[in-house]
C-alpha cells in the first residue's frame, strides 16, 4: 500500500488503521465496487476533505496548547499546501511559487496522467501536518492518519488504485517540497530565546499575572509568506504614554475603565464570541479559518474555490500575526490594567484576562481586518452567521459581511478591557494593508484580456 508505511514512523500504525476502516466499511464512497473511468478537475469536485482537515488543524492546536502566533504559522502553510495540491486540477490558476519570492517551484505532475486531486491534498496535507507538529502528541499523530486514511480508502473505492497511487506519490512531492521550505523560516532560531525584558520606562510592558512570561517575542523575525519584510504595513504608534490626566492617553485609558464598569449583555457576549483563547480554543486565526468552513457550506463552495480561499486567507492570517508581533515587541506599551490600576483605580479589573504580551497593536485587529478584507475580495461581502462557539453555550452571531465580523471582533478587545481604543483603530489600518499588498501582488489567476 504506497505512502502509508514508508515515508515516516507515524504509517506504520495508518496501515492497521486502513485495515480496520475497510472491515468496518467506513468508505465515505457510495458505490465503493464501481471506480470512476476519469478523475474529475477541482471544480467539479466538493470541497469537504478541505474542510475535515482545516477542522483537525483547529482542533489539534486547540488541544496541543499552541500559541496564536504559531497557530498562525501552522494555518499559513496548511493553506498553501492544499492549494498547491490541487493546483494541476485548476486550468489556468497560477502557482504562489514565483509571486512569493522565496518560495521554492513545486513539483509538477507526469504531463497527460490522470490525478485525483482529493488524493493529492490527502497526501500532502497529511505529511506537512505531521512535519508541523512534529513535538506532538502521539494522540495528534493518530488523529492526522485517521483522517488520512478514511480518505485514502474512500478515494480508491471512487477513482481505482492507479490513479490514487499515482496521486499519493504526487501529493508526498509537494509535501516534502513544502516541509524544506517551512524549515528556513527562522521559526527554529527563534525558539527557547531569552527575553530581556525592558524595565527603564514607566511606559514599557509588564507581566499581568504572578509568573506570566512574555508570549514569542521574536515572532517578527519569522519569515512572511507574501509580505516583503515584517514592518512593511506597520501603523506607527499615534497615542503615547502619558499621566497627565489631560493627555490623550488618559482619555483611552479611562475609557476602557468607564466601558469596561459599564458593560451590557450584549458586550460581554460578543466579548465572549471573540476571546479565541489559546487553550480553549484553535486560536484568533482559527476562528476566520472556521468562518471559512461555514462559508463554504453555504456558499457551495467547489473545491477549487476552497483552496484559493483556504490558501489566500492562510497567508493572510500568517503576515498578519508577524507583521503585529514585530510591532509589539518594538513599541513594548503597557496594558491598559496596568496603568489604569497605577493612575486611575488601583482594584479596577478588566473583563477578560490580560494575554501575555505587549498592548500595541491590537492583534485580533489586525488579523480580522485582514482576513476580512481578503474574503471580501474572494467572495464579495458575504451575509453569514457564525456557529463557532455554540457548543460552548453561546448564541450564533449574524454578520451582514466579513467586515461587520472584523469590526465586531477588533472592539471586543475594548469591551473585554484588554487595548486602548488606538491599538484597535490603528490595527485594523495595519491589517487592511497587509490585505492590500497581498491582492496586489499575488494572483491566483491571470487577469482576463480585454477585446
Amino acid at each position: 500500500m504506497m505512502g502509508l508505511s514508508t515515508r515516516n514512523p507515524w504509517r506504520f500504525a495508518a496501515a492497521l488503521l486502513l485495515f480496520a476502516l475497510a472491515l468496518a466499511g467506513l468508505s465515505v464512497a457510495p458505490h465503493a465496487a464501481v471506480a470512476q473511468s476519469e478523475p474529475l478537475m477541482a471544480y467539479d469536485l466538493d470541497a469537504k476533505i478541505a474542510q475535515d482537515w482545516m477542522q483537525l488543524l483547529y482542533d489539534r492546536i486547540e488541544i496541543e496548547r499552541v500559541s496564536a502566533p504559531a497557530a498562525s504559522r501552522l494555518y499559513g502553510y496548511a493553506g498553501v499546501t492544499l492549494y498547491e495540491a490541487v493546483l494541476n486540477g485548476m486550468p489556468g490558476n497560477n502557482s504562489f511559487a514565483g509571486q512569493i519570492d522565496h518560495m521554492p517551484d513545486m513539483p509538477l505532475p507526469l504531463f497527460d496522467a490522470p490525478y485525483d486531486w482529493p488524493a493529492v491534498a490527502n497526501e500532502a496535507l497529511a505529511d506537512v501536518y505531521h512535519s508541523l507538529f512534529d513535538t506532538g502528541s502521539q494522540e495528534t499523530h493518530d488523529a492526522i492518519d485517521f483522517l488520512h486514511g478514511k480518505y485514502l480508502i474512500a478515494r480508491r473505492a471512487e477513482v481505482g488504485e492507479e490513479v490514487v497511487n499515482r496521486s499519493v506519490e504526487y501529493g508526498q512531492e509537494i509535501a516534502q517540497t513544502i516541509i524544506d521550505w517551512k524549515a528556513t523560516d527562522n521559526y527554529a532560531e527563534t525558539r527557547n530565546r531569552a527575553w530581556d525584558m525592558p524595565t527603564d520606562f514607566a511606559g514599557f510592558w509588564t507581566p499581568t499575572s504572578e509568573g506570566q512570561q512574555p508570549a514569542e517575542p521574536y515572532w517578527g523575525e519569522i519569515r512572511p509568506f507574501g509580505l516583503e519584510w515584517a514592518d512593511e504595513c506597520r501603523i506607527s504608534m499615534d497615542v503615547f504614554y502619558d499621566e497627565d490626566p489631560a493627555s490623550t492617553f488618559y482619555a483611552q485609558a479611562l475609557e476602557v475603565k468607564e466601558v469596561g464598569d459599564d458593560l451590557t449583555d450584549e458586550q460581554k457576549a460578543i466579548t465572549r464570541w471573540w476571546i479565541d483563547s489559546p487553550v480553549l480554543t484553535g486560536t484568533p486565526a482559527g476562528h476566520w479559518v472556521m468562518i471559512e468552513n461555514q462559508v463554504v457550506d453555504q456558499l457551495g463552495l467547489t473545491l477549487d474555490r476552497a483552496a484559493e480561499m483556504y490558501g489566500m486567507v492562510g497567508i493572510t492570517l500568517a503576515d498578519s500575526f508577524i507583521s503585529c508581533w514585530s510591532a509589539k515587541y518594538q513599541y513594548d506599551l503597557l496594558r491598559p490594567v496596568t496603568y489604569i490600576q497605577s493612575h486611575i483605580r488601583r482594584s479596577w479589573e478588566p473583563y477578560v484576562q490580560t494575554p501575555p504580551f505587549p498592548e500595541y497593536p491590537s492583534g485580533h485587529s489586525v488579523v480580522s481586518a485582514a482576513a476580512a478584507d481578503v474574503l471580501t475580495s474572494l467572495l464579495g461581502p458575504v451575509a453569514f452567521t457564525d456557529t463557532l462557539h455554540v457548543p460552548d453555550g453561546e448564541a450564533p452571531r449574524h454578520f451582514t459581511s466579513f467586515e461587520a465580523a472584523a469590526t465586531e471582533a477588533a472592539i471586543s478587545r475594548l469591551y473585554g478591557g484588554i487595548h486602548y481604543r488606538s491599538a484597535i483603530e490603528n490595527g485594523m489600518r495595519q491589517g487592511r494593508c497587509i490585505a492590500d499588498h497581498l491582492l496586489d501582488n499575488i494572483q491566483l489567476n491571470p487577469i482576463a484580456q480585454g477585446e
